[in-house]
């Protein structure tokens, strides 16, 4: 079945495979004709005769229909016969040549060519002076007729055509003032006010900035070529203002900007350029604030008009014209009233009077509720800017501070709670400048020396600067409280801010206190002073305990600080970074005792126990107290610093350091306390014999809390203070010792060094019995 199968398929599979090899030879003699007929007929139509005789094939007969194969990808598309070819259109450049760079060109040469035959009829005398004068007004007249009768059908060329024809208007009118002296400078100047109107005029017929520009600049250039020297600014100025405003009539119908900029910046040149040479302050103060205003606020109406009414968005370039409108004028009127003679009591007024007029447009931006939002916050941080800069202008001292201080919280406010990134990030700056007004405040309220008398009679905490100090604190206290509750922004500066502002408050807050007890200490030292003589000089003195009297409570006064951050941050604010910085800044203190609190409590009690100068002022037990009074608030910092570490986590090496740490500490307390104790019981010299039993006895207690609680590095640093102990008898206290009491330091210390021996030998015999 299978071999009868196979011989079947393949029979089947021979027929297919020789029809389709005829199909494919008739597929492609249809190719060939239809190729054949499709190419161009070039031979000679035949005559009427020939197409007569011409034989006509003969039918086929039982002609096969083959249907057609279905078109594939290799197959051609249908070829259609070509049609003719259509004219070479004109390139981008050479339509720019023909209808826009040629006409240009050529009013240019027509220009130059009307000069150039006027030059020469003047040098021949061919014609008088107002003859030239009339043909040039003709001239120019015709150029304008012309241009209006082409301006319906050829509107760019009839544009060039009239801006030629007003430029020769301009220059006859100059010439007929300033070379022939045909007409007086009022008609010149009326004249060409009316052909700047025109212009104008001819600039909205024509919906082209280019025709405006060439008006523009034309009139600039008016009072100039005019000019006779007078030095009549208030004409210039009045003139320019005139054509401002048309400037601004054309920003409401057209959004031209180059016509804005061009404005903007001859009259701010043409300003510059008069303030500069010809400005003094007594003469001129009223006409430069007036026309400098009404520039500013010209174009800034401007500005405003294509914001408002053209519905644009603010760009970059629009923040550098608005940036510079306004500073430029501010740094004119500034200048110009701080040249008065009173100027410098209105210079704040003037600083209020450019944030109100910021705040006009803002509330006018406002009110049209489809103003852009980035136009309105940029012109409501404006009026932020000249509020700020008022501040320092007008008033200075501590209401800088607090203004300013005042001022971030409400823009924090505004822009966290409301939802404007804008004022919170301009808050950011506020709290920068309120922190470096702050500094310098307290640099110019505060003593800076102990011979500095210029706060001589600060009452301590009730004073201005302290409140000042306080109100600062409490705003920034403020803001972080406002900053937790609704956290929306993401950029860079709210994170920095969120870790820089709490550092910030707590650094101020520190040294709003601190300043003051300085201040309280070094005023009493500057006030002690008694002046005395001897038989060569007088001189004075202080009572110098003041001093170190100042560095205690400092001390102490931190101490109370620390303790209230540590308690804040455990039981409110939770944040493992204050937490690590306490502790650091905790046994930072406890060193600094350690160096300068130890020193300042020996001094004040040998003072007490001389009576050094006693008959100028007093020495009692408060001498000795403060010592005490010291040492028991740093005791708390060695708890923070144990606390800090272990909370934390911290590393085991970091967890040994902190415990060797507080043994030396211990011990250097335990040293001083005893020295104090010898000095107030009158013992002398007994200080080097003392100090050596109590290093050995404490080196002995700590062999035996080591291996106690198995800990190697306790046991090492026994053995490091056994060491130092050693080198103190033998380097130092041989010289000064007895014999006696060279005897008894040494057997005291044999006996504690053989002591600590047993105990370790001791300690390891049990060890090895346990293993046994």
């Amino acid at each position: 079945m299978n071999e009868q199968r196979l011989r079947e398929l393949a029979a089947k599979l021979e027929r297919l495979s020789l029809q389709h090899q005829k199909f494919a030879l008739e597929i492609k003699a249809l190719r060939e004709e239809i190729k054949v007929l499709s190419a161009p007929d070039t031979t000679p139509e035949p005559r009427f005769a020939e197409r007569i005789t011409t034989p006509v094939a003969k039918p086929v007969e039982n002609p096969v229909i083959i249907p057609a194969p279905p078109r594939t990808i290799a197959d051609p598309p249908p070829v259609s016969r070509p049609t003719p070819p259509r004219p070479k259109e004109k390139s981008a450049l050479e339509e720019f040549i023909g209808t826009n760079l040629l006409n240009k060109i050529g009013i240019a040469v027509l220009v130059l060519g009307l000069a150039i035959g006027a030059k020469y009829a003047i040098d021949h005398n061919m014609i008088s002076p107002l003859t030239r004068i009339v043909l040039g007004y003709l001239a120019g007249a015709v150029l304008i007729v012309i241009a209006i009768r082409l301006k319906p059908k050829f509107l760019a060329f009839s544009a060039v055509l009239l801006s030629g024809g007003m430029a020769v208007l301009y220059f006859m009118t100059y010439a007929a003032y300033g070379v022939f002296d045909l007409i007086p400078q009022m008609a010149a100047f009326v004249l060409m006010v009316v052909f700047t109107a025109f212009t104008v005029f001819a600039s909205l017929q024509y919906n082209l900035k280019a025709v405006a520009i060439i008006g523009l600049v034309g009139a600039y250039a008016v009072p100039f070529l005019l000019s006779d020297g007078s030095g009549r600014v208030v004409i210039l100025f009045t003139y320019m203002c005139m054509i401002n405003a048309g400037i601004l009539v054309l920003s409401f119908k057209k959004s031209w900007k180059e016509l804005y900029y061009t404005a903007f910046g001859l009259t701010w040149l043409i300003f510059t350029a008069w303030f500069f040479d010809q400005f003094y302050g007594d003469e001129h103060l009223w006409i430069s604030l007036i026309f400098s205003t009404v520039f500013f606020i010209t174009f800034y109406t401007t500005f405003l008009s294509y914001k408002l009414l053209q519905g644009e968005p603010l760009k970059r370039w629009d923040l550098v014209i608005l940036l510079l409108n306004s500073f430029v004028y501010y740094g004119f009127g500034y200048a110009a009233i701080a040249d008065h003679e009173y100027g410098d009591t209105f210079l704040g007024l003037f600083t209020l009077f450019n944030a109100m007029l910021h705040f006009i447009a803002c509330y006018i931006i406002f009110k049209k509720q489809d103003a852009t939002r980035d136009t309105f916050y940029f012109v409501a941080g404006m009026v932020l800017v000249f509020l700020t800069l008022a501040v320092p202008v007008q008033l200075e001292g501590h209401w800088v501070t607090l203004i300013w201080a005042s001022e971030a919280a409400l823009l924090f406010w505004i822009g966290r709670q409301k939802g404007f990134p804008v004022y919170e990030r301009l808050s950011y700056v506020l709290i920068l400048l309120t922190f470096f007004s702050l500094q310098e405040d307290w640099q110019r309220f505060y003593p800076t020396s102990y011979y500095d008398n210029t706060a001589y009679n600060i009452p301590f905490l009730l004073n201005i600067q302290m409140l000042t100090s306080l109100i600062v604190c409490a705003s920034w206290g403020w803001i972080i409280y406002n900053s937790g509750k609704k956290s929306t922004s993401r950029h860079w500066l709210a994170t920095g801010f969120s870790w820089g502002l709490p550092i910030m408050l707590a650094f101020t807050l520190y040294l709003s206190f601190y300043k003051e007890i300085d201040a309280f200490w070094l005023q009493r030292y500057y006030q002690s002073e008694v002046k005395t003589s001897t038989d060569d000089y007088d001189y004075s003195i202080y009572d110098t305990d003041l001093l170190h009297f100042n560095t205690l409570w400092l001390m102490i006064y931190s101490a109370i600080f620390l303790m209230s951050a540590w308690i804040g941050n455990k039981r409110l604010i939770k944040n493992n970074f204050a937490s690590l910085a306490i502790t650091g800044f905790s046994a930072f203190l406890v060193v600094s005792f350690l160096a300068m609190g130890l020193y300042a409590s020996h001094v004040l009690r040998t003072s007490y126990l001389l009576s050094e100068n006693a008959q100028y002022y007093y020495r009692d037990y408060g001498h000795i107290l403060i010592r005490y009074g010291s040492i028991a608030f740093m005791l708390p910092m060695l708890w923070i610093v144990y606390k800090g570490v272990r909370e934390n986590k911290l590393n085991d090496n970091l967890q040994k350091a902190e415990r060797i740490f507080f043994h030396l500490v211990v011990l250097l307390l335990l040293s001083s306390e005893l020295i104090n104790i010898l000095d107030l019981a009158h013992i002398d010299n007994s200080g080097g014999l003392a100090l050596t039993i109590l290093w050995g006895a404490y080196a002995l207690g700590l062999v035996v809390y080591g291996l106690k609680k198995a800990q190697s590095f306790i046991r090492i640093t026994a053995i490091s203070i056994f060491g130092a102990t050693l080198m103190k008898l033998f380097l130092y206290d041989f010289g000064s010792l007895t014999t006696i009491s060279k005897t008894i330091v040494m057997v005291t210390l044999g006996v504690l060094l053989l002591v600590a021996s047993f105990v370790y030998n001791k300690f390891k015999a049990s060890e090895n019995k346990s293993e046994s």
